[in-house]
């Protein structure tokens, strides 16, 4: 048995930075953080319209999920001609690679400093007892085709079954026994 525990989905969670730093996609329903991101001194890029940076905002989070359902698990390292590639705006979604904001648009308007110390504060304590107290469902999770859980900074109980191998839950779903043993359950 194998589950990918995606603790770590740094692509997303910069798109969650930006979004509260720039208050862009306001309409697009996200839980709320936890802990809430301090942005430092971010600020929405003027090269660029609100409403331009909004929708480049939306179709970037798009993308962010979209490669979930090509993405694969792969032995051997990329080359170092791959990632150069890779690291240029514009490229189809990689199956290894998810999208980056910063890959598409830089880092202007970002205080990578005040996202650094966010995503630490979001890394979850080890070692994590997490899949250890909820093995029966995890195990029945893995059964049901559950290949990769995606733990992301949300506030409260928190689950959604992206597709039928990867679920999403917040990291205080993950945090709480019974909650982990529910979410597991999500979309079976």
């Amino acid at each position: 048995m194998t589950i990918i525990i995606d603790d770590h989905a740094q692509n997303l969670k910069l798109l969650l930075f930006v979004r509260q730093a720039w208050m862009v996609a306001q309409d697009v329903q996200v839980p709320a953080l936890s802990p809430v991101a301090a942005t430092g001194t971010s600020k929405i890029p003027e090269s660029a319209s609100r409403e331009v940076w909004d929708e480049r905002w939306k179709q970037q989070w798009n993308r962010s999920w979209a490669w979930f359902n090509v993405s694969t698990v792969q032995d051997a390292p990329l080359s170092q001609e791959e990632m150069r590639n890779l690291s240029r705006p514009g490229q189809d979604l990689h199956p290894i690679v998810p999208p980056f904001w910063t890959v598409e648009y830089g880092d202007e308007g970002l205080d990578l400093g005040a996202f650094n110390t966010w995503d630490r504060q979001t890394m979850p304590n080890f070692p994590s007892r997490s899949e250890r107290d909820a093995l029966p469902a995890l195990v029945k999770a893995w059964q049901h085709g559950l290949t990769t859980i995606i733990v992301l900074p949300y506030l409260g109980y928190f689950a959604h079954r992206l597709n039928g191998s990867h679920l999403v839950i917040s990291a205080e779903t993950r945090n709480d026994p019974k909650l982990y043993a529910e979410a597991l359950q999500t979309g079976r």
